[in-house]
């Protein structure tokens, strides 16, 4: 899969009132409801982001960010709260950023994390967003990110985790936004190990095939505003159900507003 694809639930986290960090938000969309959680109101977010395509690329590729020490170092002096890696991290980097207070953002385009690194982010006492790329994080990694008390947002889009190690992240109360993919992830007990999750309200699978039976699963998450599920193989049928109980929620299938979707036409 191209990992450069439309990436709704990260551009949502990234510019969700991140005035604390000085880097730039990853994400080139700033995503609706993003801007309606900052005032902007509906006509100004409908002109900020609108469904029909996004805007004209900027000129040029955008800056590289800066060395990764450099980095580090700018979050210790607490000159900054987010740190984005282009290049695979070594094992001084990993060190690095064991126990880094003040980091609340961290970045790796191409990873790698694995369980150990997992260990260490999970000492990050102020983390709050992973962006965990090329990462084959698996379940046992994913219970040691749930010590990660502060995390509101996650993005593991190569898992190697299963429904298991999503169900570790119940212990993570503070976690609003998840978006995941990987090949182990299939089945309606994905679903079903989400909706253990207690404060999740944006949801991307990426080709994770949770079948009708798990889209029934998702319809009992109550705090669930938005939902994006690439490859799920949910019939018209479960969707018509889904939404006979969430008629509110905001759902994209495959990139694509649902039919009812609620605000299919406005944004």
């Amino acid at each position: 899969m191209d990992i450069h694809r439309l990436e709704n639930f990260e551009q949502l986290a990234a510019s969700r009132g991140r005035a604390r960090s000085v880097s730039p938000p990853l994400g080139r969309r700033i995503d609706r409801m993003a801007a309606l959680s900052l005032g902007l109101g509906p006509l100004v977010a409908a002109v900020a982001l609108g469904c029909s395509g996004p805007p004209p690329e900027p000129d040029g590729r955008p800056e590289p960010p800066p060395p990764f020490a450099e980095q580090v170092r700018a979050v210790r002096a607490g000159r900054v709260t987010r740190i984005e890696a282009a290049a695979p991290l070594g094992p001084d980097d990993w060190e690095s950023l064991r126990g880094l207070a003040g980091l609340r953002v961290l970045v790796l385009e191409r990873g790698v994390a694995g369980d150990a690194e997992a260990e260490i982010l999970a000492t990050l006492p102020d983390i709050e967003r992973l962006v965990l790329r090329r990462s084959p994080v698996s379940d046992a990694g994913f219970s040691a990110l749930a010590g990660c008390r502060s995390l509101e947002d996650l993005n593991v889009p190569q898992a190697a985790c299963t429904a298991v190690g999503i169900e570790a992240l119940a212990a993570v109360p503070s976690l609003q936004n998840l978006r995941l993919g990987g090949p182990n992830l299939a089945g309606p007990d994905v679903a079903r190990a989400i909706t253990k999750l207690p404060g999740l309200r944006s949801l991307h699978l990426i080709d994770v095939a949770i079948g009708d039976e798990g889209l029934d699963a998702l319809a009992t998450l109550a705090t669930l505003g938005n939902l994006y599920l690439d490859g799920a193989g949910v019939s018209d049928a479960a969707w018509e159900r889904y939404f006979k109980i969430r008629p509110a929620v905001h759902a994209h299938i495959d990139q694509a507003h649902h039919d009812r979707d609620p605000r299919r036409g406005h944004d």
